[in-house]
């Protein structure tokens, strides 16, 4: 199959009404990097007929969408999975780094599978015993902090953690008055451990959870983690009034 282009005008007919995994080529004619793409992109376009769909999109005649998705470099990849941006590459890569991403992306599945809020209830924390550690303490207090607050568990050695860490990033960057705690998992392993058993959810990085007044309120992993979900869970878990 053929590489697709795709326009301002189709791309949510075409892209975000869309099911399955969409690689987007953002591209200008008088970018010299963007010709390396040329034959990276015919190459995953037959690699993966029938699985992905494979397209690109001229920045210079499509600045809607380049601003809506933030596209500040040429070329730029955008992944989206079932409509739902789900990882970006900016500049030109070898052809195996887009096969990673891609690969990654079809393990993982459907993004339907990674609801924007919880199915289950909210979550209240286990109880505190006599016995429990430092690590077990200071995870409880995160926990009950008094506002809703965004715990972000992060792997600085997984590529999928980095991604959903700009979209933590781009988020606390807009929202600077949301409470926020950042939990390096190879450096506070500790702790780390301790939020699992706490919040009685198994441990995923990265992982995100919004918390309050000792309850989960809302969590989720790997790629459910974007800037606008988080903007909109923050939105569905504040009290009324």
């Amino acid at each position: 199959m053929p590489v697709s282009t795709l326009t301002d005008g189709a791309f949510a007919s075409d892209v975000l009404a869309q099911p399955g995994l969409l690689v987007l080529d953002v591209w200008a004619e008088w970018c010299t990097p963007c010709r390396a793409l040329v034959p990276i992109f015919e190459t995953l376009a037959e690699r993966y007929d029938g699985r992905v769909r494979v397209a690109k999109l001229d920045a210079d005649a499509n600045v809607e969408t380049v601003t809506r998705f933030d596209v500040r470099a040429l070329p730029t990849v955008l992944i989206f999975q079932d409509g739902v941006l789900v990882e970006r590459l900016s500049g030109a890569r070898a052809l195996g780094v887009y096969v990673d991403a891609i690969e990654a992306q079809l393990s993982r599945g459907s993004m339907a599978a990674v609801p924007l809020v919880p199915a289950s209830p909210e979550r209240v924390v286990a109880p505190s015993t006599s016995g429990d550690s430092d690590a077990i303490r200071e995870a409880r207090e995160l926990l009950a902090h008094p506002e809703a607050m965004l715990v972000f568990k992060h792997s600085n050695s997984c590529p999928v953690s980095f991604t959903a860490k700009r979209q933590y990033d781009h988020f606390v960057a807009a929202n600077p008055e949301v409470p926020t705690r950042l939990v390096i998992v190879q450096q506070e392993r500790e702790l780390s451990n301790a939020l699992e058993t706490v919040s009685r959810l198994r441990h995923e990085s990265p992982q995100a959870l919004i918390v309050r007044a000792g309850r989960v309120l809302w969590d989720a992993s790997h790629g459910g983690i974007t800037a606008p979900r988080l903007e909109q869970a923050f939105v569905t878990v504040q009290p009324p009034g």
